[in-house]
């Protein structure tokens, strides 16, 4: 008579489908913010934890900086005989640079667009309707840099409860231009910056004891199944 083995397909499912979910890349994510502080910058030092090993097995760090810049001014003044439709912007170029030269830059402007006069005062004054000025208002913008390497992963491996690497933030003005028909400067103001920065860290996470049970079920599952098709 042969025995009902009915269980066993459904069983051995539900027990590979749980111990392969497990082995599933898992996310975790610190960060801190800087600023704000005035454009160009001395060096700002942001630390973040380094990965836990406890958790499981980083593959993957991920470094993320989300910069902002406002309060700055810029202005432009059309010398040409012509007039001229502008694009002016300013702000900063702000990098953020980890161990083993993990590097994000960011470029936020604050920008505006307009048209000018042809020169009509023959000076650079920066007023009247041959100049054309940017003021208020903010820029965003973000970047990031990863690496898989063993060697810059070990750098974000702890080595004890609570380590940290320090990242730091550097800024310095930037500025946009863009004219048609015109030439002639600019009046540059920076303004300030300030931002956050964010360490990611993609990990096999460790499997609890549970799974292993669970893996141990799995192994009896296949045995009583390879029995089945034999009897």
């Amino acid at each position: 008579m042969r025995k009902n083995h009915n269980f066993v397909r459904p069983l051995l499912a539900v027990v590979l489908a749980t111990v392969c979910g497990v082995s599933q890349a898992a996310t975790i994510s610190f960060d801190d913010t800087y600023g704000p502080v005035a454009v160009p910058s001395t060096t700002i030092t942001v630390p973040l934890p380094k990965f836990d090993p406890t958790l499981g097995t980083l593959t993957k760090v991920t470094l993320t900086l989300d910069a902002e810049t406002s309060a700055g001014t810029i202005s432009w003044d059309n010398e040409a005989p012509v007039a001229s439709d502008i694009t002016l912007g300013i702000g900063a170029e702000v990098t953020a640079t980890a161990p083993s030269a993990l590097t994000a830059v960011a470029v936020p402007l604050q920008t505006d667009s307009g048209q000018t006069d042809a020169d009509n005062d023959g000076a650079a004054d920066f007023l009247g309707t041959d100049a054309f000025a940017v003021t208020g208002g903010s820029g965003s913008d973000s970047d990031m840099d990863m690496s898989t390497l063993p060697a810059t992963l070990a750098l974000y491996t702890a080595t004890f409860l609570g380590e940290t690497f320090d990242t730091t933030i550097d800024s310095a003005v930037e500025t946009f231009l863009s004219t048609s028909g015109g030439f002639g400067p600019i009046d540059p103001v920076p303004g300030i910056t300030e931002g956050m920065v964010t360490v990611t860290y993609e990990y096999v996470p460790i499997p609890e004891p549970a799974t292993f049970t669970l893996a141990g079920i799995g192994c009896l599952a296949l045995a009583l199944l390879a029995r089945r098709r034999r009897s």
